[in-house]
């Protein structure tokens, strides 16, 4: 909670954040069976398979979650399923305008994870900051996008909630044992989209060293992927 007012306090003192227009200049143009940016679209379906294992593990009547934390891993697999749907929009014609609807998901995605994880560490009770971190999420979006469209873009709040998202699933996961042994998961998630971040910054240094693949295409598999063990945990015996 200290971390979290103090972040705020220091990005509200920032001066605004626009997006670059660059950001929308991937290394990887190349079109395959008509589809442009073809590798930076396809790459997106780790994650509706990753997302619909894990809706299919926990969801179906004999899942190993009771219903307090079903709440908090759908939220995160119906968010990854969203996320392909809405990056593999975005990349097929980069824009401010489709980056709205990959930004979107992944708040969702994003806000299911914290709350699964808040779930594991701290108990049921923990749930109640789930819609709350939909809200925060989904309106730093719309708060960037409104920014964009009145002329003076601003990406400080979604870029906090990101980032927060990544620094308090670490102390989590250093300060608090897990209740249901899914520490491992958690890490490989986490690890996998810090990750993915990399892979994003180098996305044209990747893709010259051999014109294979890209590293944005890398950030798609390597986000979506992360989640795995954490689908495969839902299938798992027992009540949690």
């Amino acid at each position: 909670m200290g971390l979290g007012v103090a972040s705020v306090v220091v990005v509200a003192s920032l001066p605004a954040i626009p997006q670059p227009l660059s950001y929308h200049s991937f290394a990887d143009t190349r079109i395959f069976l008509g589809i442009p940016n073809a590798l930076d679209v396809l790459s997106n379906l780790s994650f509706i398979v990753v997302g619909v294992l894990g809706l299919y593990f926990g969801l179906r009547p004999q899942s190993a979650l009771t219903s307090t934390p079903r709440w908090a891993y759908g939220t995160m697999f119906a968010g990854l399923i969203l996320t392909e749907l809405g990056s593999g929009y975005y990349h097929s014609s980069p824009d401010n305008h489709r980056l709205v609807w990959d930004r979107l998901p992944m708040t969702l995605a994003m806000a299911g994870f914290m709350s699964a994880m808040l779930v594991d560490r701290l108990g049921p009770k923990m749930l109640w900051l789930l819609p709350a971190f939909v809200a925060v999420g989904t309106g730093s979006v719309l708060e960037w996008n409104w920014s964009e469209q009145a002329g003076h873009g601003d990406l400080r709040w979604y870029a906090l909630y990101q980032g927060l998202v990544m620094v308090v699933g670490v102390l989590l996961m250093l300060l608090f044992p897990s209740r249901t042994l899914g520490t491992r998961e958690f890490v490989i998630a986490a690890a996998g989209n810090v990750a993915a971040k990399v892979f994003e910054l180098l996305d044209k240094p990747i893709y010259h060293l051999g014109g294979v693949v890209s590293g944005h295409s890398l950030k798609h598999l390597s986000a979506g992927l992360a989640f795995m063990p954490l689908a495969l945990l839902l299938s798992a015996r027992g009540r949690w």
